[in-house]
């Protein structure tokens, strides 16, 4: 009978343990020793090609591996030192055979004159994970990057299902593929990974599936009342979930926006449910919007489909006994009263006595927010906005906002913008770090980046496809090796 993978394992680590046990008592301990000769600079390399590539001073890295699952690799470490591939020995400057097919990770560790090691890790990622390309240009105040690459015609062979988490060197560390497109990818509170799924039609309205990192499903949410949108998962504190529906609603009268007399809309409804699926609190657009609310650049929604999407939220964020929302065909973000629902302020759209003055933004005094999302309150209080600036004629932005609400004023703190991204149609998200980075999925574009507040990139991750957000993380939240030990769950190795 074979040995089990565990016991595998567990041979694989002793065999490495006793060799390092040989390494520590032949191998010359004192630094001086290698003064006495030139070090040769470590190096190693794969078949499939490593990525990125090889850095002494990075530790995780991905390559396409082939379906044969052979993967070369070759290490040139320098003199007195130790390699072991994949827990085996091999000669330095030699080239070893590792077996590992689609998810799964070997290791290459250098053991180097004073009992230096560093150990790399490589992961096989799937042949049709979405191209990529990352760039660091300086300190990132993100550890990790949530995205979920989908939208438009993927290349031949590329699939649109996975949700991924990059580091900040640009490398995938994990990935999950869903049986369907997923949105909105996220880490929640309780430090699982949670994703919506994407709606474009009403017939694929599926709700929100929540993981663990080991690919374990801890359940499955939706709104009461079936068919979940997909543009928002929240976690609460209390345990509870915040998400929406776009349900539908006859009869109105659309005359205001041009339509007709007795139209059909999508309504939006905000609800927050129980783990269990019970519905604790839930706002209906249309109790507190009218259509005469739209934007004027939006009102052509009042005509050109059926149903009519008139408000169309995207975000929902908890406010000390409210909710913020963003209405995209509003143009607006709005404040709503968690117990009456009623709008206490709102910034941008059609002027109402809710209205809040805008103070130092050029922009926004002048045309207002251009289908804005991703609208959140920060712990001091103050309000940032992805404003894409659709048909508003100002450039996309990441925006923050000092609220008055007493002299009704919103005070523009910052404007962060990437030269490289002049336009967005839509989505995208900006996510002000507590170092004062910023971080943005730009839009209906293949860019995500992080920023300094004087709008300097110190990262960049172009995705083949395009992210609806990107969920940054901050150092000390998710480790390394949480991160490792999920995939390696999900794709264990049976052997070498």
């Amino acid at each position: 009978m074979p040995p089990s993978h565990d016991a595998r394992m567990i041979c694989r680590c002793s065999a490495l343990a006793l060799a390092l046990v040989l390494v520590a008592t032949i191998m010359p301990a004192a630094a001086a020793a290698q003064a006495r000769g030139q070090a040769q600079a470590l190096s190693v390399l794969t078949e499939p090609r490593l990525v990125p590539d090889f850095d002494p001073k990075v530790r995780n890295y991905v390559t396409r591996c082939r379906p044969d699952g052979r993967v070369a690799v070759s290490v040139v470490a320098p003199r007195r030192s130790w390699v072991f591939v994949d827990g085996r020995w091999a000669p330095t400057s030699s080239t070893t055979t590792v077996r590992a097919t689609e998810g799964q990770r070997f290791a290459v560790t250098v053991v180097g004159p004073g009992w230096r090691w560093s150990t790399y890790h490589v992961r096989c990622l799937p042949l049709d994970f979405p191209t990529y390309a990352a760039q660091r240009t300086g300190r990132t105040q993100a550890q990790w990057y949530v995205v979920a690459p989908f939208g438009g015609a993927p290349p031949p062979g590329t699939s649109t299902n996975y949700v991924a988490i990059f580091d900040n060197e640009g490398v995938p560390m994990w990935w999950y593929r869903a049986p369907y497109q997923p949105v909105d990818a996220k880490l929640l509170r309780d430090g699982s990974i949670g994703w919506l799924q994407y709606n474009e039609t009403e017939a694929l309205q599926g709700g929100a599936d929540v993981y663990r990192l080991d690919g374990t499903k801890v359940r499955h949410v939706d709104t009461v009342g079936g068919g979940a949108d997909h543009h928002e998962l929240l976690r609460l504190r209390n345990g509870n979930y915040l998400i929406a529906r776009y349900p539908r609603q006859s009869g109105v009268d659309l005359t205001s926006c041009g339509g007709p007399v007795s139209g059909v809309i999508y309504d939006n409804e905000v609800q927050e449910i129980t783990p269990g699926g019970a519905l604790v609190w839930s706002w209906k657009a249309s109790d507190h919007l009218s259509p005469g609310d739209i934007s004027v650049r939006w009102r052509d929604t009042c005509t050109v489909a059926t149903p009519a999407d008139i408000y169309h939220f995207n975000s929902v964020e908890p406010d000390r006994g409210g909710y913020v929302l963003s209405m995209r065909h509003l143009d607006a973000v709005l404040r709503i009263d968690r117990r009456t629902g009623r709008i206490d302020w709102k910034l941008g759209g059609t002027q109402s006595p809710e209205s809040l003055v805008p103070i130092g933004d050029a922009e926004t005094a002048a045309g207002g927010l251009g289908g804005q999302h991703d609208a959140r309150i920060l712990p001091d209080g103050t309000l940032t906005v992805h404003d894409n600036g659709t048909r508003a004629a100002h450039p996309t932005r990441a925006v923050r906002y000092r609220l008055d609400l007493r002299a009704r004023t919103a005070t523009l703190l910052e404007d962060v913008r990437d030269p490289d991204v002049p336009t967005t149609v839509c989505c995208g998200s900006a996510r002000r770090l507590s170092g004062g980075n910023w971080v943005m999925a730009w839009g209906g574009g293949p860019i995500v980046t992080e920023l300094t507040g004087a709008g300097a990139p110190v990262f960049r991750l172009t995705l083949g496809l395009f992210s609806y957000r990107a969920d940054p993380i901050s150092f000390g939240v998710l480790s390394p090796a949480a991160l490792r030990r999920g995939m390696d769950v999900m794709h264990p190795r049976h052997g070498p």
